[in-house]
Parts: C-alpha cells; structure tokens; sequence
C-alpha cells in the first residue's frame, strides 16, 4: 500500500494523521482569536525585555499557539523568542534561551523580563494570580516570584508535580519515562514554561538534528519546537513588544494563506516560507505539519510546481512562490521510505528513462581522502537506494549524498530550477536508507580528519550512469559506459572531477586526453602556489543556475550549462582558446588570503590563470580574455590610471586594471619570482604572516622584491598601491626597478 504523495494522495494507513492536520486548519480562525487573546495576556504591562547571552529562536506551527516576542530573522523576517501553546487542557510557555529562567531582570535595560515571566506563570496556571509553582530548574526565579506573591518551591519531576499549577524548568535533560510524566500532568491541565537555547544543545551535542532534542519531544504536538537559529535583537539591549507579531511568523496562518483567494505578498510568502522550512525541520517525525503541507500542495496545479528558465519562480508570484518553495522543504524532509518524486524533477536535474534496471553494487572507498567519492550511480527521483557499510564503519563520520547541485537559490528574485535539490543522510549505522524527491548522482562523503581506510559500500536500488575514470576507464569500456542511463556523467581525473549533464558526454571520443589536460591545468596552479600535497580533487558541477555570479568557487566549482561548458569539454578548443572562467575558478580555490589584499580578490587568481596559459597551453599569456588581450589598449589604460593621479581606489575597484600591474611584474622578471614567493609564504609560521591589509601590501612588496632582487618601491608607489615607509625603507638597497617607458612623464616615481 503506498503511502500519501507529495502532492495529496493519502494512504490508509496514514489517513488518521492527515484528518488530525487538515482539522487543524479548518480551526484556524477561531483558535486564531484565542492564540491572539493568549498573547495579549502574556504581554500584558510588557513593552520590552531583555536578551540573555544569544537567544535562539522557537517554530510556531499551530494556530492555537502564539508568538508572544519576536527577533529578528534574516532580512526583514521575524522570528519567535517567546511563544505560548496549549497540550489537552494545560498551557504552556516556552522562552529560546534558558537565561530567561535565571531570575532577578532589574538591571538597566532589562525592560520588563521579569514582568513577562510573572505573566507566563500566572496564565499558564489558568490565570490564577497566585499559583503554586514548582521550579525543577530556574531557583533563581524564587525570590522574583515569592516578591510578587507567587509561591515558588523547589521541585522534581516526579509525581508531586501534580501538587503545582505551574512547573518551570529547562529540558536539556528530560528522559522519556519524564517526559511522559509531564505531558500527562500538562494534559490534565498543567503548566509548563520552559526555556531552553536550541543551537546551544545542539553544539553541545554533536549537531545532532534538533528533533532529537529531549525539549521538542516534550512538547510534541504543542506546535511549538526550538530550533538551531538565532534571534536578532530588536533594541539596544534585547526586544521590543509589539502590539502585533507579523501573521507569517505562524506557520499554520502561512499554511492557511497558500489557497486562499487574497494576493500573497512577496515579504509574506518569503516570511512563511522561512518558517515553514524552519518548523519542518525541527519538529518530530510523525508531527502532522507534514500532512497539512501535502495536503495544501494537493490542491496546487502540478505545472506551477515546476521552475524553469522559460517560466520562472519570481518573487512578485507570491503563491507560486509559496507553493514551490513548500515541495522543495517537503523533499527536503521527509523520511526516505515516504519520498515521491517532486513535480520539478523532470525539468531538472531530470528523470530516468522508463524501466531503467536498478543495479547492486559493491565499491571501496578511501577514507583518507576528504570529500565526496562518485560511484558511477544515479538515484531516480523519489525513489529509495539501500547502502550497506560494515558496523565499524558505521562510526567513521560517513554520509550518503543524492544530487551534486549544492547550490541553493533561496534567495533570488528567480528560481529557474527547485531551490534546494541535494539531500544528505549520515551513515550511523551498517545500513541506511536514502531517497531524493529530484534525484541526483550518488556519492559518500567523507568528512575532514577521519581515520584513514579502506571502506567496501554495498548499494542497491540506484541506476547505473556514465563514469569515466582516468587511469581506470579503458577506451572501449567508455564506449559503452557514455551511453548509460543516468541522465549526469562524472568524468574523473586526478586533480579534478566534472559533473556534467550526460548529454553533453555521449559523443565524447577521447576523455583520457581531456582529462589529462585538466590535470595538467590544476597540477600547474599547484606548483604555481606551491601546494605541497593535492588532498582532494575539485570538483566543477555544471548547473542550470547558479547562486551566485557567472560561475563561483568553491567545493564544488559550479558553472552553467552553456558555450562554455562544451568549451570545456572538448580538448581542441580547450588547446585553442583556453577556458578562462574555469581556470579563474579553480584560480579562486588556490589563492591565499597572505598574498590577496583587498582589491586583489578578482586579480590573483586571475595570475594563476594567467600561469596556466602559458606553462600549460603554449598561448600567449594575455589571450584569454578580451579585457587584457590588446597591448596597446593596456598601455593606453595604464596611462590614463597614472594621469589621473594613480587613485588607488580606482585600482581597487577595477580588476583587470589591477591584473596589468601583475602582468608588468611577470613580463619585467618571468614567473620564478612568483613561485619562490607563494613559496615561501606557504612556508611562514603563524607568527610571521601578515595580520592586517597593510601588513599584506607590505610583504608582498618587500618579499617580491627581494625575489627578483630589485627595489621595487617605486613601482608601487607610481601605481598607487600604498606601501609603509618602514618597508620601503627596508628594500632600498636593492636596484631601484620600472618597467621601460614607465610611469609616464610628470608622474614622479618618488
């Protein structure tokens, strides 16, 4: 029997929970009025109050559930500090950070905490104004509360809490058998407030996922559960209390907004969607916010799921936003045995052919190497793989990753593609299952730092896909291998891995002579910087759009699917014409923060390719780009940069101006100054690198010119490019240098 889908469909077996998530909705405006009376109970006499160290912050997902303070979240969005719920008949106050529970908010600007704690007491015990509280953590609160005509005790949690209208506590530690016992006593009608600092438990703990947290099972089905973010401050000295949260800060008021008939407003949508994603994420498993999400998605046109670059997800179509960005959080978090392809698949990344067999297999892995390990293996969209370690392994820190586009579009004002489409599941025990609502290229991922071995992974379930491998593939064996299924291809050398669609490979004759090219290039940036020992290939991903940029570093590289991919791809215009955006890329991923100073962030890198073209190609070392091919129009645009005054701003701001100061360097003394350089700053304990911009100009001038053994503070200066007077003064032995017919007349040199 197959269980509900992604888009409505229900199974039997989870009938139950979709009615209690659907009910949970339709109730929405009258438990709506009741959450808002809550709340102004609570806030009652309270106009701000403090922020003890770095409060998180709490998901809100049941319109019976109030956001009573609020933070700030990313951009303009606000976040829950402070929210209230109801469990049976009991209420319940939780606070995102347990220094809320200390007691004693007198000090200067710590507004009215103390007030709103008395609040919490009071109405989570039904409104009385002296309760019985028992105070299993937070004694710091007994003087506050005795002052204020409360009676506070000592407490346990045992059976004598139903001997208190109100329990205070921190649940960092609540064991099962406990927390039973207090959702029994909250039920009959109990109060709860609690406190807790979610991203605190979970540092403390391993990063384990926050559904793990003992507090969130105590308040599972509350509609309330700490997360790992944080709140912003809203004043000086911690938050205001508005007579109004934003409505989205709820998500079951979010929820409820996807279907109705008034305009969604892009801050709305964006607002819920952030704490849709946030509460999916945080509350437990069989929570039925995944059901109202289904159920919601259900009543969605399948064709507006989808994204893509003739119909893409802007921001100004807030429900479609909404709706799309809801599947992409589903698929992010549903269990493995319940994920169902998502709508946006078949755009992208793509689908697999129609009775595809799925295939076993049995690889080793190289624990020491970091970074993800292709195994020539497609996981089809929604569908589950099975991978098998052995128990030792199990502890090793191993994880299963579906899909290589990491990049997420989150943020853009367009989503030509599903905004978030990896999916990672940690190997924590001998078998694991995985699944992708959009599929993607199999790997295992091994962290940084784990013990060094050999690891036999069994998988099942996945298709086979093009994998070359260089060293490994044989000629014939490619040309059997380009013509699998799987809709990406992995071509693999030593130094550097790409992730390409498998169309754009199925024609590829001669990879081995491709990717030795490749290696040539990253192993000639390694020399160039002098990289002593290559842990890892790069990997350069190929990708519809990209989060950020043209292409952007990074692990991995992530590149478009246009001309000059097929550049990239094909040995003969790579030996022609170079590729410069991915050289520039990998450039990027070897620089080093000693030797780039600010305005130099676009230039080093771009020395690097420089290196490539000629150590590597044979070409003319300025003929891969337009903007510095013409040396004639260098020299006119140095000139003009001189003229002016040499700002170094300007040259800051303009890279390719900058990059003809390096070129100057490189045409005056070749590439060995360069290389002894990098070397020797690869070389320099900690102590000695620089520590500041200045300090970086100041080495790069001293320790250059003492490489090619000439005073080159000059040269500097008539660039513009600040130096200290020390530093100068520490080179002036050396032959004062200048490039011949440089600086121009009237620009003096000192």
């Amino acid at each position: 029997m197959s269980s509900m889908n992604s888009h409505g469909g229900r199974s039997a077996s989870r009938l139950g929970t979709w009615i209690m998530a659907t009910a949970m909705v339709v109730m929405t405006p009258g438990a709506r009025a009741d959450a808002d009376r809550d709340r102004a109970s609570l806030i009652e006499g309270v106009r701000a109050i403090a922020a003890p160290g770095a409060p998180g912050t709490i998901a809100v997902t049941s319109p019976k559930a109030a956001v009573v303070v609020a933070g700030k979240g990313d951009g303009d969005a606000e976040v829950p500090v402070v929210a209230s719920g109801h469990l049976g008949r009991g209420r319940i106050v939780a606070f995102a950070h347990d220094g809320y529970l200390g007691g004693g908010f007198r000090g200067a600007g710590d507004g009215d905490t103390d007030r709103l704690v008395l609040n919490a007491v009071r109405w989570a015990s039904g409104g009385k104004v002296r309760p019985r509280v028992g105070l299993v953590d937070g004694r710091g609160l007994r003087a506050m509360l005795s002052g204020r005509g409360v009676e506070a005790a000592p407490a346990a949690i045992d059976a004598s809490v139903v001997g208190y209208d109100v329990v205070v506590l921190t649940p960092f530690h609540v064991t099962p058998e406990q927390s039973a016992l207090l959702r029994k006593y909250v039920s009959a009608g109990g109060g709860l407030v609690v406190a807790a600092t979610g991203w605190g438990w979970q540092q403390l703990n391993g990063n384990r996922p926050m559904p793990e947290f003992p507090g969130n099972r105590l308040l599972a089905g509350t509609g309330l559960a700490w997360t790992d973010g944080f709140a912003g401050k809203t004043s000086r000295e911690g938050y205001l209390v508005r007579a109004e949260v934003a409505p989205m800060t709820n998500v079951a008021t979010a929820l409820h907004a996807i279907e109705g008939r008034d305009e969604i407003k892009p801050a709305d949508a964006a607002c819920a969607l952030a704490h849709i994603r946030l509460a999916l994420r945080r509350v437990q498993p069989d929570d039925p916010l995944r059901a109202t999400v289904r159920a919601r998605l259900g009543r969605v046109a399948r064709t507006d799921l989808v994204p893509s670059r003739k119909r893409p997800v802007r921001q100004v179509d807030g429900r479609r936003r909404l709706a799309v960005g809801l599947e992409t959080v589903l698929a992010q978090d549903t269990p493995a045995p319940e994920v169902h392809a998502a709508a946006a698949a078949r755009e992208f990344p793509g689908i697999v052919p129609s009775g595809t067999p799925r295939v076993e297999r049995t690889l080793a892995i190289d624990t020491a190497v970091p970074g993800w390990h292709g195994l020539g293996l497609y996981a089809a969209p929604g569908a589950s793989i099975r991978v098998e370690v052995p128990e030792s392994a199990a502890k090793l820190g191993l994880s299963v990753q579906i899909g290589s586009h990491t990049d997420e579009l989150w943020h853009l004002d367009a989503w030509e593609r599903a905004p978030q489409i990896v999916r990672r599941f940690p190997i924590r025990q001998a078998r694991t299952e995985a699944a992708c609502a959009f599929g993607g290229t199999v790997y295992i991922d091994v962290p940084e730092g784990a013990p060094a071995r050999r690891v036999d992974v069994k998988v099942a379930g996945a298709i086979a896909a093009p994998r070359f491998r260089l060293g490994t593939t044989t000629g014939d064996d490619w040309k059997k291998l380009r013509q699998l299924a799987g809709p990406w291809a992995e071509l693999e050398g030593h130094n550097v891995v790409f992730t390409v669609p498998s169309a754009s490979i199925r024609s590829l004759d001669d990879p081995e002579a491709l990717m030795t090219l490749w290696d040539r290039v990253v192993a000639a940036q390694d020399t160039a910087v002098s990289l002593p020992r290559r842990r890892r290939p790069e990997r350069i991903v190929a990708d519809v759009q990209i989060s950020a940029g043209y292409m952007h570093s990074g692990y991995p590289i992530m590149v478009p699917i246009d001309d000059s991919l097929r550049t990239a791809l094909s040995l003969g215009r790579l030996r022609r014409e170079g590729s410069w955006g991915h050289f520039h890329e990998l450039g990027h991923n070897h620089q080093a923060g000693d030797w780039t100073f600010d305005g130099t962030g676009e230039v080093t890198n771009n020395v690097l390719v420089l290196y490539v073209f000629d150590r590597v190609l044979g070409l003319p070392y300025d003929s891969g780009h337009p903007a510095i091919r013409d040396r004639k129009a260098r020299a006119d645009r140095i000139r003009a940069h001189i003229d002016a005054g040499a700002p170094f701003a300007k040259w800051k701001e303009d890279p390719f101006l900058a990059l003809m100061m390096y070129i100057q360097l490189y045409e005056g003394f070749g590439w060995k100054p360069f290389e002894a350089v990098f070397a020797e700053y690869r070389r320099l304990p900690d102590r000695d690198r620089p520590g500041s911009d200045d300090a970086k100009r100041d080495q790069w001038l001293v320790r250059f010119s003492r490489a090619c053994g000439r005073n080159l503070g000059p040269f500097f200066r008539a660039w513009g490019v600040p130096t200290s007077e020390a530093a100068r003064a520490s080179i002036a032995g050396l032959p004062k240098w200048m490039p011949d017919g440089f600086p121009t007349k009237g620009r003096p040199s000192e």
